[in-house]
């Protein structure tokens, strides 16, 4: 019977796949686009008033963003347990953009760098990384077969965000300074809420195939915790409770009335199964955060992939303006002409890629090779044909292309992770990413200097085709293991002639 009724439980919980999810995916849009898209304007908000308070060196500049950077990258490590707690995807993603808004309305009262290292850092920081990872999940509860596509979607928000937020920062900045300025921004960024607001539980539009259990409202909508679920297990009939207590069972209990006008129960349990119960802090910590993936060879090698197509991608996004305007001499509107079309055919891959992958049957990991090897050939043809016209061109051809690798960044995670491990392992991923930023970026600075900045993003292009090197290499290893595993399975049990 309790098979049964678990049968029934897990197919009521089967996503959409449309539905209501495009509405979740609304959500994520409008979040994305007044909350991550505050990243592509740091520089521009904070860049005058931080060297102000540094005395004219770019080291407060250097610092905050260090320190954001870090901390939204290692707070998604924090999702997963939180989930696992009951609390809910909509809950952590309002928890998220609260932050973001609170870190940029402290900011209008910052004086010291210090100040902005905290409120911006670490609040803002915090809140980016946990709608980062939020609205990824939210949207992975609703879709499946269509998950690229409704995340591709989500994801232009961002592009359409860092389109408009330019112009926006700048009129606010010659209107209302910086205080003004971040005090209005920190505002817009609590509307964000109006998204997480849509992030339904996916259990209310699931596929159920008992519409009455929905109905009733068995589940708390703000949490991801079964309400109907008993907390106290009764014995069975025929077992006695000097029985259950000496039959050595992990956990044995009895239901007994203290009193009978109140009913109050009471719960015996054996001390042995106590004993078994205690672990370790150490396994407490493996267990929370799903740190056993970090056993799992193909996991680490596509995290480590991952991070460095990362590191790649935000380089390139830092390297190209300077490069356009310090070695090909574009003048600004040059300069801003290509960047806006690099954005808008940003958000046209973002919106469309997906669906055309879809239609070809490729898988998330597939489709990020080839966006990856793609993008490295038009961005090293960007940095080699300087004329205008062909950098014009070649900006919407990259602008499309990256928005390939963008889209599958946590899609190749959750295409290999099941489902109940997806939050830890999307934050392990974070994790990896704002290690190799850290370890990264000092190098690339170096490099900058000693060289020039078209030798910097043909080093960026060959970091992408060693991950798909790799990552091939890995592939064909992997299925000729399997091929010969299935082989000695069948020599095995095959009866001797």
């Amino acid at each position: 019977m309790a098979q049964k009724d678990a049968e029934q439980h897990k197919s009521s919980e089967v996503p959409p796949d449309g539905g209501w999810g495009f509405m979740v995916v609304l959500g994520a849009a409008i979040i994305n686009m007044v909350n991550q898209a505050l990243f592509s304007v740091f520089g521009l908000i904070f860049g005058e008033t931080l060297k102000d308070m540094a005395g004219g060196h770019a080291t407060g500049i250097t610092l905050v963003m260090a320190v954001s950077v870090c901390v939204t990258n290692f707070s998604g490590l924090l999702v997963g347990p939180m989930m696992k707690r009951g609390i809910s995807v909509r809950t952590i993603t309002i928890l998220g953009v609260l932050s973001v808004g609170l870190g940029m309305i402290l900011s209008s009262f910052a004086s010291t760098i210090w100040h902005i290292v905290i409120s911006y850092g670490f609040f803002t920081g915090l809140g980016l990384g946990l709608v980062a990872s939020s609205t990824f999940l939210a949207i992975s509860e609703f879709f499946t077969q269509r998950k690229s596509t409704a995340v591709g979607l989500s994801m232009a928000g961002t592009s359409t965000g860092q389109m408009i937020m330019p112009i926006f920062v700048g009129l606010l900045l010659k209107n209302y300074q910086f205080h003004g300025t971040t005090l209005i921004l920190g505002c817009i960024s609590c509307t964000g809420m109006v998204g997480a607001f849509l992030f339904k539980p996916m259990f209310c539009c699931a596929k159920a195939n008992d519409p009455h259990e929905v109905e009733q409202g068995k589940y708390d909508l703000n949490s991801n915790a079964n309400v109907n679920k008993p907390d106290i297990k009764k014995l069975d009939n025929n077992t006695s409770e000097s029985e259950s207590l000496l039959s050595g069972q992990v956990r044995a209990i009895v239901v007994a009335e203290s009193d009978p006008k109140t009913k109050t129960p009471f719960i015996i349990v054996s001390k042995e199964s106590m004993l078994q119960k205690r672990t370790s802090c150490l396994r407490k910590v493996v267990t929370t955060w799903d740190l056993h993936l970090l056993k799992d060879f193909r996991f680490v090698h596509m995290s480590l992939g991952l991070g460095l197509g990362y590191v790649s991608s935000i380089s390139f996004s830092t390297f190209l303006p300077m490069f356009l305007q310090d070695e090909v001499k574009f003048d600004m509107w040059q300069t801003t002409t290509c960047m806006t079309a690099l954005s808008a055919a940003d958000i046209a891959g973002r919106m469309t890629t997906s669906e055309i992958f879809r239609k070809l049957k490729l898988g998330n990991r597939s489709q990020f090779m080839i966006g990856a090897i793609l993008l490295a050939i038009s961005r090293s043809l960007l940095v080699s044909l300087t004329s205008y016209n062909m950098m014009l061109v070649l900006s919407v051809v990259v602008g499309y292309i990256r928005s390939i690798t963008v889209i599958n960044q946590n899609l190749v995670i959750s295409e290999y992770i099941p489902k109940h491990e997806l939050p830890s392992a999307v934050g392990l991923n974070m994790l990896v990413k704002g290690f190799f930023v850290m370890s990264v970026g000092e190098p690339l600075g170096m490099l900058k200097d000693a060289f020039d900045y078209d030798t910097c993003i043909h080093l960026l292009d060959v970091i992408l085709i060693c991950v798909v090197i790799s990552w091939t290499t890995e592939i064909v290893l992997y299925k000729k293991c399997l091929k010969k595993r299935k082989e000695n399975n069948v020599i095995t049990t095959t009866p001797a002639a």
